[in-house]
């Protein structure tokens, strides 16, 4: 009998979290922000006290990468400071703590072209990265933290790269979209199914420090756009361009791929690849209209 604590439930991982199919004998609380303020201690001790929370699974995130170079305090207040809360609680009630973390933590420069493994040095380029790496530092200093990096996240649901596509790829006849950053496309749900299993397995019991999550396989962004095009049979056509043709205000990894190999020794269920949870998520996408 679990007691489990998801903040920043209402958030596309959140939602996914609270769709799965799960043990009818643990507790899911996914609170909205106005009851439950990650950033307060008191509204933070208040909760997990008075709901006997024994596993906090923490969403929450400041996670507009762009908008985090003009707000870096705000994206460190929520992605660094509030983890350092929320790990200090879980601490003084026994609970353990699952943060989600990113491949932003990484630099992933140019000439690299192999996968960052958990014991990679952290090197992030941008604001948001800085915030996501602090937010790791804090949860590590508990020992019944484990952090979960992903990559490129996205969901059927809320504000993400597919969503995006989809709407301006049916308004715009061209969209131009960065064919030199590589990474790893994730679906919520493949997400979902994981931390969902290791909770139910018992596997968080002796789980401790980083793992890596992602769907299988990788691509560029113009990549990405193209199979969302695809798949949703959009007209638009997808141009590629250079991080220098298509700048933004944030830096980012040039190559960010997460190796998950210490993953697959807990984890059996057979990781599917990003093109088929793609898939998958425009059908449900589909479904909603």
């Amino acid at each position: 009998m679990h007691n489990i604590l998801i903040t920043g439930g209402n958030g596309q991982l959140g939602r996914a979290i609270m769709a799965m199919p799960r043990d009818a004998h643990s507790n899911y609380h996914a609170p909205s922000h106005d009851t439950l303020d990650v950033c307060n201690r008191d509204s933070v001790e208040r909760y997990i006290a008075e709901h006997n929370i024994d596993i906090v699974i923490n969403c929450a995130a400041y996670t507009d990468v762009e908008r985090a170079e003009s707000e870096p305090k705000q994206a460190m207040q929520i992605n660094g400071e509030a983890v350092g809360i929320l790990a200090k609680a879980c601490s003084r009630h026994n609970a353990t703590l699952i943060h989600i973390s990113t491949d932003y933590v990484f630099g992933g420069n140019t000439h690299r072209n192999t996968p960052y493994c958990i014991d990679d040095t952290t090197d992030p380029i941008n604001s948001y990265g800085r915030s996501k790496a602090e937010g790791e530092r804090e949860a590590l200093r508990y020992d019944r933290a484990i952090v979960i990096r992903t990559s490129w996240l996205y969901a059927p649901w809320g504000k993400n790269f597919c969503r995006t596509i989809l709407r301006v790829g049916a308004e715009q006849p061209t969209l131009h979209v960065v064919n030199d950053q590589r990474g790893t496309p994730t679906s919520a749900l493949s997400l979902a199914r994981f931390i969902v299993h290791i909770i139910e397995q018992g596997d968080i019991d002796t789980m401790s420090g980083i793992y890596h999550f992602t769907d299988e396989g990788e691509c560029t962004w113009y990549d990405f756009a193209k199979e969302i095009a695809s798949l949703a049979e959009l007209q638009c056509n997808v141009v590629a361009c250079s991080s220098e043709e298509c700048k933004t205000q944030a830096l980012r990894p040039r190559y960010s791929v997460l190796d998950k190999s210490h993953t697959h020794a807990i984890y059996p269920t057979a990781i599917k690849p990003w093109q088929e949870t793609l898939a998958e998520c425009i059908e449900m996408i589909k479904r909603q209209h």
